[in-house]
């Protein structure tokens, strides 16, 4: 008797000869991220030219009897300086001068100019909802969320979102402490050779939480240039006060901070300098690569953003009912 295996075996010689399959090319991460950066890039151009091109482009009104204190003024005034001059400091630095010196840019370059496309998402903060408060004295010409994606009819469209010091929160929330989170990373490496990378960045985290927790609570009571409108109470410092502050705040920041800090490290340690981002240039003709780079970047910073801050800073919000008590110049109008 033929056993079912003999079968099986003679069953194939039926069958007709297949010839080899070639691989199928594979772009990695870079096609598909490419491709949101360029879909991020046209929407963040229509967005800003719908409200340039809008009555929303104009400084939002102040409203309410509060007044700030002459002290806290002058602190904020001092912030937007300080925050303009660090970014100047990370344009010159990370974007400049890398492209007078090499005639291209940096993996930080490019983080850096991503991050500040990537304030067009600032708005999503308050797009259902009025979250994150803005103070009317901020330098500003109001704000373009009633013209993104997903606004509600009844969220807030007139408050001071600030033009100063809010973009380089996101260059140096994210390119900022990559770059010396991996300075430092190098110095304990060489220290410690066999530390795991698990081990190494659960420092990290601890450092880019704390760094959060400390700039922004600062900020927050010395300034007033912002609060926590409305956030989830359970995870909430100070609740129901002005400088109330929801520690996944500085939780997500620093997760957004970790990833940043990885593609960085990554491709330090590449011999080519490549991030998983770029991964797959090899496959893209030599005169498109710069571009689909740039906009891989772009993408990336637009995913790390959304998906690690934006979606849960705005689900936590959005459930939670701590309400915080607001002087009239941090209300929309």
């Amino acid at each position: 008797m033929t056993s079912v295996n003999e079968r099986c075996v003679d069953d194939t010689s039926v069958l007709p000869a297949v010839p080899d399959v070639p691989p199928l090319q594979r772009r990695g991460s870079t096609t598909f991220l490419a491709s949101i950066g360029l879909v991020w890039f046209a929407l963040c151009v229509v967005v800003v030219a719908r409200w340039v091109g809008s009555d929303q482009f104009t400084p939002a009104p102040k409203i309410g009897p509060d007044e700030m204190e002459t002290w806290r003024l002058i602190a904020l005034r001092v912030f937007e300086v300080i925050s303009l001059i660090v970014l100047l400091l990370f344009l010159w630095y990370s974007v400049i001068k890398p492209v007078r010196q090499t005639g291209r840019l940096s993996l930080d370059g490019r983080f850096v100019i991503g991050g500040l496309i990537c304030f067009v998402a600032d708005a999503f903060l308050n797009v259902q909802k009025y979250l994150f408060a803005w103070n009317s004295e901020n330098i500003n010409m109001g704000v373009w969320v009633k013209f993104l994606p997903f606004h509600g009819s009844d969220a807030p469209t007139q408050y001071a979102e600030s033009l100063i010091w809010g973009p380089p929160m996101y260059v140096y929330f994210c390119a900022g402490v990559a770059i010396v989170a991996c300075y430092h990373a190098k110095k304990v490496r060489r220290r410690w050779p066999y530390i795991s990378k698990v081990t190494l960045f659960v420092g990290i985290f601890v450092f880019e939480f704390l760094f959060d927790f400390i700039v922004e609570n600062v900020v927050i009571r010395t300034t007033h240039a912002y609060a926590f409108a409305n956030t989830y109470e359970p995870l909430t410092l100070w609740a129901g006060e002005v400088h109330q502050f929801p520690i996944y705040e500085s939780i997500l920041v620093a997760f957004v901070g970790c990833v940043f800090t990885w593609m960085r490290m990554e491709a330090e340690d590449h011999p080519e300098g490549l991030s998983p981002i770029e991964s797959g240039l090899v496959h893209w003709r030599p005169e498109l690569r710069g571009w689909v780079r740039n906009f891989a970047v772009l993408g990336f910073c637009m995913v790390t953003l959304c998906f690690v801050y934006h979606l849960p800073f705005n689900w936590l919000g959005l459930i939670g009912d701590s309400v915080a008590d607001m002087p009239s110049y941090l209300l929309p109008a």
